[in-house]
């Protein structure tokens, strides 16, 4: 059937705006491919709800093991902002659990040879970047995290798979050997919270060492926060959280006062309960009883009767 030309030049202008409709929205969000955190609702002091979690397959393990009921436990992690460290051939998110699966590699150069060959568990989500001054860490990305940082959130992105970066403070002592006590101010004036949350979906703080100091984590937290939030204003910060950072056994109430104090800045933790191992030589715990004490304080439920920390 011919059509006028009155109605072919109104095809064209509908086909026109469609277009354009479709460039707009595309210049808006980004790259169609890229995944985007789950958005978080406002921070709230009364709900866990509104937070987001890191937490390992170990750790959440044993949190199921001490947790009578499991309400607690699933009340924090059984959402899609709970990042579930897992894989490897033992699976760590119960069955039904809507949790997001994440592998996580402390090397860049394991990183891109798991993604090369395909090694990847195809449940996985979500990819966390645990660059740290470590053996597991190799010295060439130790001493230049923003370009590692950057390389790794490209290769995993272009797998579609969000990207968490958690570089740790103690990344100064490779960048500037003998910072000693002032890690955290040297790890905000070089500027590494902003140049890495530029690439990342979730930027992870690892405040956690200065969990016995509220005043020191809080005052890292924000400063760096605010860092990452100027250089990616769509970034999630997650605040690290140890139940024996370095090995120093801390309670509840303590790592619960840190949390609080920076709960209106960070849209969530990652609930460390480490045992000892060749990452962790230090380390004491594990203490699951105060790492779901702890949970329960930041969701205000009553605490568990008996001693924690065991």
């Amino acid at each position: 059937m011919r059509r006028s030309r009155a109605q072919a030049a109104a095809l064209l202008g509908v086909a026109a705006a469609v277009l354009a409709g479709c460039l707009v929205v595309t210049a808006r969000t980004g790259a169609p491919d890229r995944p985007q955190p789950s958005p978080s609702p406002a921070p709230s002091a009364t709900t866990t709800a509104a937070v987001s979690w890191i937490v390992s397959g170990r750790t959440l393990g044993r949190l199921l093991a001490t947790d009578p009921t499991g309400r607690t436990t699933a009340r924090s992690f059984d959402t899609p902002d709970a990042y579930v460290l897992t894989g490897d051939g033992d699976w760590a998110v119960p069955d039904g659990w809507h949790s997001t699966p994440t592998a996580s590699f402390d090397s860049y150069a394991a990183l891109e040879a798991a993604l090369r060959g395909n090694r990847l568990d195809p449940r996985i989500k979500a990819v966390l970047y645990d660059n740290e001054h470590w053996p597991q860490t190799p010295a060439a990305e130790q001493t230049d995290p923003v370009r590692y940082d950057r390389m790794a959130a490209d290769l995993v992105h272009r797998h579609h798979l969000l990207f968490i970066a958690a570089p740790a403070t103690n990344l100064v002592d490779a960048l500037r050997p003998g910072t000693g006590a002032g890690a955290f101010d040297t790890f905000l004036s070089l500027g590494l919270a902003g140049d890495i949350a530029r690439h990342a979906d979730v930027l992870d703080l690892q405040a956690q060492g200065a969990e016995d100091n509220p005043a020191l984590f809080a005052s890292f937290v924000t400063a760096a926060t605010a860092q990452a939030r100027r250089a990616n204003p769509r970034i999630k910060v997650i605040a690290g959280l140890s139940t024996n950072p370095s090995g120093r056994a801390v309670g509840a109430a303590q790592i619960d006062r840190a949390a609080r104090a920076v709960r209106a800045i960070v849209d969530g933790y990652w609930l460390n309960d480490p045992a000892a191992s060749a990452a962790c030589p230090g380390c004491t715990g594990p203490y699951p009883r105060t790492a779901l004490d702890t949970l329960r304080r930041l969701g205000q439920e009553p605490p568990e009767t008996g001693p924690s920390g065991s």
